[in-house]
């Protein structure tokens, strides 16, 4: 496992790292292994995992020591946030902990919980993962008060065999008060993996938080965001493009919970789908009783560049509040015929038609994100790699 990190990354205090770990104990034991009845594991083929190919069967994997294992890593002498500050983001975490059996394996079975303090203009965090044995990640990303910051995440898989192996990641994204963020989250994965990601947000009073997510390649994807908007004024934006060929599935649940008045949610997500893959979008939006002006807005955008390939998009609504704005929709289709054909008329081919359409399709997507040009124009061969001459 490599590791480039800009931003101040350092490893909780072993004791407080020892107490966190024995006080997941009770729940963990209580967590059941998913199955297909599970609505949110209803479209994913879970019980179909050849687990002895992967080398690790969390049914019925023993943790024993919740501790072992754990690694002090380069832990500073003088850690950048106090042990104080320290233990109130993991009771906070604790706090809003959705009870997902991953979710508690990653925690659990990685071996260090990290912390990288963004607290200034650009931060990079590149990890390279190697090798076909199971691994966990748990990333904690802490984003200080009243601080502005652009963070790019690039997490990359890379195997020599043609054996089916296991990723498992929780990461957190902690905006406190009066902060503005912006994520850059991409994903580079090798065709034989299966993954089971959690992406956890929790933004403060007046905080402002953009995560934008490019997710390339693996074989089986469970992605879960859930984000809690927990103070006045705070506002959340998720948006990104999928984009799957072969034989790829990819699973997606997204949630919105608004703890607060005037809080702000959107989530605008596309995806296209080429050869045999299998796109899911699922949203949700949450709103509790008694809440007044909040905004929360959902849209799925699918792409289908082939008859064998799938999308599917599934917004959910609950609102209990009626001092509210709320809109979703959901499109699914394949490139639009009469462009196609208005294209072939202007004298393009019928490869750069396609190319121009696709292109279209996830323009403004790319467009949106903060970042520079060399950035987004790197998202965007991506993108062309995996889909453009995609049968």
């Amino acid at each position: 496992m490599n590791s480039s990190l800009k931003t101040n990354q350092f490893t909780i205090n072993p004791a407080l790292t020892q107490e966190f770990c024995q006080s997941l104990k009770k729940d963990w034991e209580t967590i059941s292994f998913p199955t297909e009845k599970m609505e949110s594991f209803r479209k994913f083929p879970i019980s179909s995992i050849p687990w002895e190919e992967v080398g690790f069967d969390p049914t019925n994997q023993k943790i024993g020591n919740l501790t072992e294992n754990k690694d002090p890593g380069d832990s500073r002498t003088e850690p950048l946030l106090s042990e104080t500050k320290q233990k109130e983001i993991l009771d906070l975490i604790k706090s809003y902990l959705p009870k997902d059996f991953f979710v508690y394996l990653s925690m659990l079975k990685a071996s260090q919980i990290s912390i990288s303090l963004c607290d200034g203009k650009f931060h990079l965090a590149t990890e390279t993962l190697f090798g076909d044995e199971a691994k966990f990640l748990f990333r904690i990303f802490y984003v200080p008060k009243g601080c502005s910051t652009q963070i790019q995440l690039k997490t990359e898989t890379k195997h020599e065999t043609e054996s089916l192996h296991l990723l498992s990641v929780f990461d957190v994204w902690i905006a406190e008060s009066d902060s503005v963020v912006e994520i850059l989250d991409e994903e580079n994965l090798d065709e034989d993996l299966i993954q089971f990601r959690s992406v956890f947000v929790l933004a403060k009073e007046n905080a402002s938080l953009k995560f934008h997510h490019f997710p390339f390649g693996g074989f089986r994807s469970k992605w879960f965001l859930t984000s809690h908007l927990l103070g006045k004024g705070g506002e959340v934006t998720v948006a990104g493009v999928s984009a799957i060929g072969k034989r790829n599935l990819k699973d997606m649940d997204m949630e919105m919970h608004h703890h607060a008045d005037h809080t702000t949610s959107k989530i605008s997500y596309k995806a296209i789908v080429t050869d045999r893959s299998h796109h899911v979008f699922t949203g949700n939006l949450i709103i509790p009783p008694n809440l007044r002006k909040v905004v929360a807005h959902q849209e799925s955008f699918n792409l289908s560049l082939n008859k064998k390939a799938r999308a599917e998009a599934n917004p959910k609504l609950e609102v209990l509040a009626e001092d509210v704005s709320c809109t979703h929709g959901a499109t699914v289709g394949d490139i639009d015929e009469e462009q196609f054909f208005y294209l072939l008329s202007r004298g393009l081919t019928p490869e750069e038609s396609k190319s121009l359409l696709v292109t279209a399709f996830y323009g403004e997507t790319i467009q949106s994100i903060g970042f520079d040009e060399e950035t987004k124009r790197n998202l965007e061969s991506s993108i062309h790699t995996i889909l453009v001459g995609g049968k």
